[in-house]
């Protein structure tokens, strides 16, 4: 159980976080489960109900999501927020009765007889195949998750953590209320708590509860760096839209330093005075966006850029002209200085609200050596021209995808 206590807050947000295996013949089940467990439970079988007692509890809420994570694998959390008993004007004792709150709703949902509730089931089973429907009419998200098939083929970021529409449409009772069996029994739990309190409640409740739980074979994380194609692969999907959009996909699985890593992925295209901003958005005019991350436990580095469709391939070519730059000339100090200021600004904003504290130290869960913000800041502030350069080099182009118009005939057809 991890705690931060910070009594400048007035609130305090206790995460449960459930790490399971990525299976995708059962992602649909999981993803019901989800929404399910964050709805009712049989102690307010209802969501009106579980929404009256939260009410009661000054506005508390209580919420989940599931996540591929980046170290692979699935993430489901029971994410709860409630103000802190010192403010409670009865005397109540709100970090006990959220964490009862939230035990009842993971460890005695609205079920009989190896099976959920069917009208419930039923109703979140139409909310995730709206949520899956509804990706085509977002072209960025759409884009990314055809993309992510084509770039991390035979991994678990290869498909979509919802599962498809047909997984969704096979979903019952019975086979949610499996996974969410599967999930306690096999899942690794970590719980994570921010905020004012010191969380002595807390880690009582969930000891006591938790200590029941019929446990198998749990889930072990472990980084897992993309793998990297002998040769770069092209795809290309065709929607109607008016313009265009690119991803590139670059990886470097040896790739270990990471606060270099983060700066020359800012420098290149994560910020305002980015390369990519600059040099193709501004100067050149070949896109609406052109932005990129990386990501330190698959090791890659993912470009996205929004385009009209007859400057496809002149944008690749500036893409990759800005990264060979970097390979062979380096970063100007003023680049680094500049991505240095928006980090700093960024790491040290994660001290603002319990919820990022909880992000920040679980993105550190497989790291040797647990880092505050400012323990970070002070590595990042450390590293050199060369060592990003250094980082830059490591890169190799493994996928390139487009998602374009229907009726595109490329560049050259344009001219």
């Amino acid at each position: 159980m991890y705690k931060y206590t910070d009594k400048r807050f007035k609130t305090n947000q206790i995460q449960v976080l459930l790490h399971t295996e990525l299976d995708e013949l059962s992602r649909a089940d999981y993803a019901v489960t989800e929404y399910i467990l964050a709805d009712c439970c049989k102690k307010f079988p209802t969501y009106s109900e579980l929404s009256k007692h939260l009410a009661n509890l000054y506005g508390a809420s209580l919420w989940s999501k599931t996540v591929t994570t980046w170290y692979g694998k699935r993430c489901t959390s029971l994410v709860a927020s409630v103000l802190d008993d010192r403010y409670a004007l009865n005397g109540e004792k709100l970090e006990d009765e959220i964490c009862s709150v939230l035990c009842e709703c993971l460890l005695a949902p609205n079920a009989e007889n190896g099976a959920f509730d069917a009208q419930i089931t039923e109703l979140q089973k139409k909310e995730l195949i709206d949520n899956i429907d509804s990706v085509i009419n977002e072209k960025s998200s759409y884009a990314a998750q055809r993309a992510n098939i084509a770039a991390f083929r035979g991994e678990p970021f290869e498909f979509p953590i919802t599962g498809s529409h047909e997984e969704a449409e096979r979903v019952t009772p019975e086979s949610a209320y499996r996974a969410y069996k599967r999930m306690l029994k096999t899942a690794r739990i970590d719980i994570l708590c921010a905020g004012a309190s010191c969380f002595e409640t807390a880690e009582k409740v969930f000891s006591e509860r938790l200590a029941d739980i019929e446990r198998g074979e749990i889930c072990k994380l472990s980084i897992t760096p993309s793998r990297l194609k002998s040769v770069p692969e092209i795809f290309e999907d065709t929607i109607p839209m008016q313009q265009a959009i690119l991803r590139m996909y670059f990886k470097s699985p040896k790739i270990y330093d990471r606060f270099a890593n983060f700066l020359f992925a800012s420098i290149l295209g994560g910020m305002t005075t980015s390369r990519f901003f600059q040099n193709i958005r501004e100067k050149q005019s070949l896109c609406y966006y052109c932005s990129c991350s990386a990501d330190r436990a698959l090791r890659t580095l993912t470009v996205y850029a929004g385009i009209e469709p007859q400057n496809i391939d002149r944008t690749r070519a500036a893409i990759l002209a800005e990264i060979d730059d970097i390979c062979q000339n380096g970063v100007t100090e003023e680049e680094i200085r500049a991505a240095k200021l928006e980090a700093r600004n960024t790491i040290l904003s994660m001290n603002d609200n319990p919820g990022a504290m909880i992000t920040w130290y679980h993105n550190q869960i497989l790291d040797d050596k647990i880092l505050t913000p400012e323990e970070c800041w002070a590595e990042i502030d450390s590293v050199t021209a060369d060592r990003i350069q250094a980082a830059a080099r490591e890169y190799t182009l493994d996928t390139l995808y487009t998602l374009c118009s229907l009726d595109h005939n490329g560049e050259e057809d344009a001219q």
